[in-house]
């Protein structure tokens, strides 16, 4: 009913979703994962990771560094 530990320790890799997306995955696409596609949407409007969230933005130009095989964390 509400996220726990475990939620909390899995999201960062949820998070990653849209970035990935733009290299042609697309999360529960033919539908087949709707209670997945549901517990997306509700960590994503919980409020401890809406505070802790990094912007997408800064995710794409980490991915791109990493692409390059250069691998930037103190992107901001």
């Amino acid at each position: 009913s509400k996220p726990g530990m475990f939620d909390f320790m899995i999201w960062p890799w949820f998070e990653r979703f849209p970035v990935i997306s733009e290299s042609g995955f697309i999360l529960n696409a033919d539908g087949k994962l709707p209670k997945l596609a549901k517990w997306v949407e509700a960590m994503k409007a919980n409020e401890v990771v809406q505070k802790v969230k990094v912007p997408e933005e800064i995710m794409k130009k980490f991915f791109n560094t990493v692409r390059e095989g250069k691998a930037d964390y103190d992107i901001e």
